[in-house]
C-alpha cells in the first residue's frame, strides 16, 4: 500500500509538473526568455561598458601622451631658449668687458698724456716762476740799493724807514697797501729827496 501510494504520488507529481507546466509554463518560458534577454543585455551592456572604459583609457592615454609630448617640447624649447639667452648674456658680457677694457685703456692713455702734459706745464711754470723770482729779487735788490744810496745821503727817521720797508714787504707780497698811506709815504720820500 505504501508502495502504491508512492507510485501514485510520483504519478501525481509527474502530473503536478505537467499541471504546473500547463498553468505556469508560458509564464516560466516568458520569464526564462526575459532572464535570458536581460542576461544578454547585461552582457552586452557590460561589454559596451568595458569597451567604453577601454576607449576612455585609450583616449586618456593618448591625451596624456600628447600632453607629455607638449610638456617635453616646451621644456626643450625653454632649455634651448635658456641656453640661447645664456649665450646672448655671455656675448653681451664679453662685449661689455671688451668695451670697458678698451675704454679703460683709452682713459689710462688719456690720463698718462694729461699727467705728462701737466708735468711739463708745471715744470715750465716752475721754471718761469723761478725766473720771475730771480728777476724780482734782482729788481728789489737794485731798488733797495738805489733807495739806500739815495737814503744814504739823507737822514731818515726810524718811523719813515719802517713805513718804507713795510710798503716794500706788502708790494713783494702782492697785496695792496692802503692808498692813502702809500701816497703819504711817496710824498714823504719825495719831500725828503726834494729837500736834500
Amino acid at each position: 500500500m505504501n508502495q502504491l501510494k508512492k507510485e501514485e504520488i510520483y504519478d501525481k507529481l509527474g502530473n503536478i509538473d505537467q499541471i504546473r507546466d500547463i498553468i505556469f509554463g508560458a509564464q516560466l518560458r516568458d520569464y526564462n526568455t526575459r532572464f535570458d534577454k536581460l542576461e544578454s543585455e547585461l552582457a552586452n551592456f557590460r561589454q559596451e561598458l568595458l569597451d567604453r572604459i577601454q576607449e576612455v583609457k585609450t583616449t586618456n592615454a593618448s591625451d596624456l601622451r600628447s600632453a607629455i609630448d607638449i610638456v617635453d617640447k616646451r621644456i626643450k624649447a625653454l632649455q634651448i631658449t635658456g641656453e640661447e639667452e645664456r649665450n646672448d648674456l655671455r656675448q653681451i658680457i664679453d662685449r661689455t668687458h671688451r668695451k670697458s677694457s678698451s675704454n679703460f685703456e683709452k682713459l689710462s692713455e688719456d690720463l698718462e698724456l694729461s699727467t705728462s702734459s701737466l708735468r711739463d706745464n708745471l715744470s715750465e711754470t716752475k721754471s718761469k716762476l723761478q725766473d720771475d723770482i730771480r728777476n724780482l729779487r734782482t729788481y728789489v735788490q737794485e731798488e733797495l740799493e738805489r733807495r739806500l744810496s739815495a737814503i744814504g745821503n739823507i737822514k731818515v727817521s726810524r718811523d719813515d724807514m719802517a713805513e718804507i720797508l713795510f710798503e716794500l714787504g706788502m708790494r713783494l707780497k702782492g697785496t695792496e697797501f692802503v692808498p692813502e698811506l702809500e701816497e703819504a709815504t711817496d710824498l714823504i720820500i719825495v719831500d725828503r729827496l726834494g729837500t736834500e
